[in-house]
């Protein structure tokens, strides 16, 4: 099954690390759910204040292991790894996407997978 633009450009960017982008890939309303930070983020001026604390400097990459969409929302399985303590772990990501960008995205920790 072949992602959204936006949800596929989302984790192309942040393997790439161009974190400085990151932001563009939502909606001005967008709202974040981070269960590995455990927080609440809306708008992009907050969006780009999570993307530089929660992801920037963090040698992030995710590998997508399965995604399928259902009633408008993607869910994306997916092993992150990089400098944080659970690494490698597994995270599942709910993604809805309004005019062609994010409008919501909620991350679910599952478990260290070491």
């Amino acid at each position: 099954m072949t992602l959204p633009l936006a949800i596929s450009d989302f984790f192309r960017m942040k393997n790439a690390h161009e974190d400085e982008e990151l932001w563009t890939l939502f909606v001005s309303d967008a709202v974040v759910i981070d269960g590995g930070e455990g927080s609440e983020i809306r708008g992009t001026d907050e969006i780009k204040k999570w993307i530089k604390k929660a992801v920037s400097g963090l040698n992030l990459h995710s590998e997508i292991r399965a995604c399928e969409e259902r009633d408008g929302e993607w869910t994306v399985d997916t092993v992150m790894s990089g400098d944080f303590k659970a690494s490698p772990a597994r995270f599942q990501y709910f993604i809805t996407v309004r005019d062609g960008k994010i409008s919501a995205l909620r991350s679910v920790f599952l478990g260290s997978v070491k």
